[in-house]
């Protein structure tokens, strides 16, 4: 079975479905604002997030984030220029010079080992040459490009940078640039980004209308207004992690959440539900297995 979708489907009765509560060291939340990806992240797996956000293991770049963001770097670049400039003739350096900023950091360090710089060219063009075949650039009128937005949501601080804000007939439109493909399963968690993204404009004084995904792997542009309902559900989402979170938190006992994704998880081989003698999430045993697999604690 080739496709990723059969993998996940042939890979599906390997779970339990059950979440495990899992004891952690200390007490801890993270700081600072929440975000639309750390609102999926812990959505996702809350004991992944404790990994990622609170002990701040660092995952190493993989080969479709490199591309990804040499992509949309190189985007950001086009629709900087005039509209009648965004051509892909003068798209094709852009994405040259995305490219090689991106590959000169993997470069410079041991920790992105195993990117092969050739095949992320190839990707990156392949999703850049797309991008033209999925909207005319120069018809879009730009308001803002890697917009970052901070405010509060509910009363819960929120922190996000939106790919491109541009003045649709509806009104302003979010829009979000996806190189991966499109997997159906996920598609609230796609719409719920961008739908934070809407709520925390609005909320800062610039309505959105509507929001849009931009698939470029498989050119297709899909865009959805935005209405009272779905936004009422994203934000609740919001509330619910920020809920759980800290519960977890002053209980010290977070949620594992098995699932067919568990088998790409950077953390599962000090797992509970993954590894059976997996050792206790936070002891030196752990933290060395983790350092054994590829990954690296943040910088205080």
């Amino acid at each position: 079975m080739s496709d990723l979708g059969g993998m996940l489907r042939s890979m599906a009765g390997r779970y339990p479905r059950d979440p495990v509560l899992v004891e952690v060291p200390t007490n801890a939340v993270p700081g600072g604002p929440w975000s639309a990806t750390s609102v999926e992240a812990f959505t996702g797996c809350p004991l992944k997030y404790w990994w990622s956000k609170v002990e701040k293991w660092e995952t190493p770049s993989t080969l479709p984030l490199v591309v990804g963001r040499a992509v949309h770097n190189a985007l950001e670049m086009l629709l900087a220029l005039a509209p009648d400039e965004r051509t892909r003739e003068a798209g094709g350096p852009l994405l040259e010079t995305a490219l090689d900023a991106e590959l000169a950091l993997v470069a410079d360090t041991s920790f992105h080992i195993g990117i092969d710089p050739e095949a992320v060219r190839e990707a990156a063009r392949t999703a850049f040459d797309a991008y033209f075949d999925t909207e005319i650039p120069a018809d879009i009128d730009v308001v803002g490009l890697e917009r970052e937005v901070t405010t509060d949501i509910a009363g819960l601080p929120f922190r996000g940078f939106i790919d491109r804000i541009a003045l649709a007939d509806a009104g302003l439109r979010v829009t979000d640039y996806k190189t991966g493909q499109a997997k159906p399963r996920y598609w609230w968690g796609y719409w719920r980004q961008q739908l934070l993204y809407a709520q925390a404009l609005t909320a800062a004084g610039e309505p959105i209308a509507e929001v849009e995904l931009l698939f470029l792997t498989s050119p297709r542009a899909v865009t959805r207004p935005v209405y009272e309902a779905a936004t009422s559900r994203a934000v609740h989402d919001l509330e619910r992690a920020n809920e759980e979170r800290a519960s977890m938190a002053e209980a010290a006992r977070w949620e594992a959440r098995p699932s067919p994704l568990c088998g790409w998880c950077d953390f599962r081989a000090v797992c509970p539900t993954q590894a059976r003698t997996a050792p206790a999430p936070g002891s030196q045993a752990s933290d060395e297995a983790l350092v054994r697999a590829g990954l690296r604690k943040r910088e205080p």
